[in-house]
C-alpha cells in the first residue's frame, strides 16, 4: 500500500520510504509512524517479491527491512547490494528484536546502513532518517564487500591503504596502498565500529542517489 502524504513543516517531506515487513501490525505500526513524520511517500509491503517490483520502479530513498523468523533481512541485503541490482545504493534499515552485537556487525557487514531495535518510537526513526540524511556514509566497494562505509569516526591514522571514492560520489574499488594520501576517512579499528557518528559530520550524497531529503 502507498500513500502520498503532503509535506507540511516537515523535514522529511522529500522522503520516500518503502517497508519490507510481513508481519502486518508492525508494519502499520511503522507506516504510521513515518506518515505522522509528513514523508512524502510510504509503501509497505509483506513479500520480498512485492518488495523488489517496487524498487526496480525507482524512486525510493529508504528502505525499511524487518529481520525475524520470517524474513531474513541478511540474504536481502546481500542481494540489494549486489550488482545485478538497479537500486543498490538506496540506504537501508534494518529492524530487529535482536539485542546482541553480532547481529548488529551482521547487518553493517552485508551493507545496511543503519539498524534500529524493537521496540522504538517516532523519534527513534526521526533520528535514523535524519542521520542518513544530514550525515550520509560513502558507499565502499572491495573484493568481499559493497555498502556503506563501516567507520563511524575519523581518526589521524597513519597507516597505509587509503580508501578512495570518486567524486561522482559512486563506490571506487579498493586500489594499491598511497603512501603519500592525507586526506579524511581513516580506517578504525574493530572495536570502533560502531561508535555514534557526531551531529552534522559527513558528506551529503548527490541527489541523484536520493538520500537528502531536509
Amino acid at each position: 500500500m502507498a500513500v502520498m502524504i503532503p509535506a507540511r513543516n516537515s523535514d522529511f517531506g522529500a522522503c520516500r520510504a518503502l517497508i519490507l515487513d510481513p508481519h502486518l501490525n508492525s508494519r502499520r505500526l511503522l507506516h504510521d509512524i513515518l506518515a505522522d513524520l509528513h514523508c512524502g511517500r510510504v509503501t509497505g509491503v509483506g513479500q520480498a517479491d512485492d518488495a523488489w517490483e517496487a524498487l526496480e520502479k525507482g524512486g525510493y530513498n529508504v528502505f525499511f527491512i524487518d529481520w525475524s523468523n520470517n524474513l531474513d533481512a541478511i540474504e536481502l541485503l546481500h542481494m540489494l547490494r549486489s550488482p545485478e541490482c538497479v537500486e543498490r545504493y538506496v540506504p537501508t534499515v534494518v529492524l530487529a528484536s535482536y539485542n546482541g552485537i553480532e547481529d548488529v556487525v551482521r547487518a553493517r557487514d552485508a551493507g545496511a546502513n543503519e539498524f534500529i531495535l524493537r521496540p522504538f518510537s517516532a523519534d527513534v526513526i526521526a533520528r535514523h532518517l535524519r542521520g542518513l540524511s544530514r550525515a550520509p556514509r560513502r558507499f565502499i566497494e572491495s573484493s568481499d564487500f559493497f555498502g556503506p562505509d563501516r567507520r563511524r569516526h575519523r581518526l589521524d591514522w597513519k597507516g597505509l591503504e587509503r580508501r578512495r571514492q570518486g567524486p561522482d560520489r559512486r563506490a571506487d574499488r579498493r586500489s594499491l596502498s598511497d603512501p603519500t594520501y592525507s586526506g579524511p576517512e581513516r580506517r578504525l579499528t574493530p572495536t570502533s565500529i560502531i561508535a555514534p557518528l557526531p551531529h552534522g559530520e559527513g558528506v551529503p550524497m548527490s541527489q541523484e542517489q536520493g538520500a537528502t531529503w531536509h
